[in-house]
């Protein structure tokens, strides 16, 4: 599960130097974006952020190369908690970077974000059927002992 997102110093200026340039490259970004937003979301399941390259990538420990479109890539890398954004850019010019950073392991990142999930508002269960408060089954155990069985849940809720 996704804890944390890095960003590699030059993605910033990748994003900005295509946005600048034309508009399929802005939208390029704009995918790149979503993706990030989608691992931000769900945290896990990197394969169905958007569409994989069809080799995948070997030259990165942990490399995922998407397609953005009209010819645009995205290069991820995703270890233990951790989604590294590596690079962005053509087709020709990720498989550059890929060249130069081949194997490479320890890169240097201009920022960091924690990915944090939002609680939902609590609220109550409303049953929309028929309720009968006799056939409750927890309706003869205390509150504070049913709390304490279930710890979790009563946690997550709020």
């Amino acid at each position: 599960m996704i804890q944390y997102i890095k960003y590699h110093p030059q993605f910033e200026k990748q994003c900005e130097k295509l946005k600048k340039s034309n508009d399929k490259a802005s939208k390029a970004v704009e995918n790149a974006w979503n993706i990030i937003l989608a691992f931000k979301k769900s945290r896990e399941g990197f394969n169905t952020m958007g569409t994989l390259t069809r080799s995948g990538e070997l030259r990165l420990k942990d490399g995922i190369k998407y397609k953005l479109g009209n010819g645009y890539r995205l290069v991820l890398s995703v270890r233990k908690d951790c989604l590294f954004v590596l690079c962005i850019g053509s087709h020709d010019q990720c498989d550059r970077w890929l060249e130069r950073n081949r194997g490479e392991d320890n890169f240097s990142f201009s920022w960091q974000e924690k990915v944090v999930i939002k609680r939902s508002e609590k609220k109550k269960f409303q049953n929309p059927g028929y309720y009968n408060k006799e056939s409750d089954l927890f309706n003869h155990i205390e509150d504070r002992l049913l709390r304490q069985i279930f710890q979790g849940i009563c946690d997550s809720i709020g």
